[in-house]
């Protein structure tokens, strides 16, 4: 049984949003002329799922060709580019549909960031998948990044019902990642993951440490603008995710750094994912947020008594050091498909708006009929 602190928010939803994003005002024109090959009538929802296909095939395809093969597989990277690419726009132009037909709203808002949260870490995870000269404490550090400025970016929204994209935001993130994965398709492998004669270093290194001190820019400012919002939570979660990557760490020379880091980093993320969508159920619904997830508490003790049983002796078979990992990963994306649907079935119950509305809200619907008046 769900607990609403505020059962009637979802009645009085505000919501609005602050650019002053550099990308942003090169960008319009590409998403204005995009906007032209959207169909008038179909719905921002199914816009926003059908623009995050691409995001899903970058991360396969970064995923699948693993370091192994990213130099001989220019063209890969080339697709990949372009599915962000795709992805970016699209991204783009939800809002947009939304505005023109008139129905803007909390599932909208919901649908919208609850996939964005997923892109959070799918796009630094392909990139560590993609390029094993990455430290392995690198990988996670960034991930964990992401996760935590993503969250305290929505903590900010739920305080102040307004989103705010600054001179460098999420938009130059996800350009730099579709502008790189493009330059590696026309420089080769080799130039981002081997050492440069002038820097010393891979200069894969230069895209991560940009990326690692742009999330940790955010996190700064929320929790220096809000007195540390958050921050007992965040301890919490954190300490949840320690066994996560624990297991990471013993996992690797059993099964390989590929599946170790993809497998442990799904599970941070997916997690991180889970706090969002109710931190946007909260905000949206006024659903009670829950301070502690029992069966993530439960997972992650499974995953450490686990893991130092298999570290304090050789007679444990290689794939039980597998089983609580599956069983996390199985529970929390069996919850995040409640969490969506519980959504969707709220916003139904209360405001009659299915999943794929294209329809006005009511509200538009009554200032369109006084200007016919």
């Amino acid at each position: 049984m769900e607990r609403y602190s505020d059962p009637n928010r979802i009645y009085t939803y505000s919501y609005r949003s602050i650019s002053h994003s550099l990308f942003d005002k090169v960008n319009k024109y590409w998403l204005n002329y995009a906007f032209r090959f959207v169909p008038p009538t179909m719905s921002p929802n199914l816009l926003s799922m059908i623009g995050n296909i691409g995001s899903w095939i970058s991360l396969i395809i970064m995923v699948s060709m693993g370091s192994s093969h990213g130099s001989h597989h220019r063209h890969l990277f080339a697709i990949a580019s372009f599915s962000v690419f795709f992805y970016h726009t699209v991204d783009n132009l939800d809002g947009r549909q939304a505005r023109r037909i008139g129905c803007t709203g909390p599932l909208g808002e919901f649908i919208d960031h609850w996939f964005d949260s997923f892109n959070v870490f799918f796009f630094p995870l392909s990139i560590m998948a993609a390029f094993s000269v990455i430290p392995l404490s690198w990988a996670i550090a960034l991930v964990l990044l992401a996760s935590l400025a993503d969250w305290l970016t929505l903590r900010e929204v739920m305080k102040t019902n307004v989103m705010y994209f600054g001179p460098v935001s999420t938009d130059e993130g996800i350009f730099v990642v579709w502008g790189f994965l493009g330059t590696v398709a026309v420089t080769g492998y080799e130039f981002w993951a081997t050492s440069h004669p002038v820097l010393g270093f891979p200069p894969i290194f230069l895209l991560i440490a940009i990326y690692a001190v742009s999330c940790s820019a955010v996190i700064i400012r929320i929790l220096i603008t809000y007195r540390g919002m958050g921050v007992i939570n965040l301890l919490v979660q954190m300490a949840m995710l320690s066994p996560v990557v624990f297991w990471i760490y013993t996992a690797v020379p059993i099964f390989g750094r590929q599946v170790s880091l993809v497998t442990g980093l799904f599970v941070i993320g997916f997690s991180g994912s889970r706090h969002v969508g109710d931190l946007l159920r909260a905000r949206l619904t006024g659903l009670k947020n829950p301070l502690l997830y029992p069966d993530l508490a439960l997972c992650s003790l499974f995953v450490l008594a686990v893991t130092i049983l298999f570290r304090s002796t050789l007679e444990v078979p290689a794939l039980v050091l597998l089983l609580p990992m599956v069983v996390m990963l199985v529970d929390i994306i069996q919850a995040l498909i409640v969490q969506f649907f519980r959504t969707v079935r709220r916003v139904y119950d209360c405001l009659g708006i299915p999943l794929f509305n294209n329809q006005p809200s009511p509200e538009v619907i009554a200032v369109e009929s006084l200007r016919v008046k």
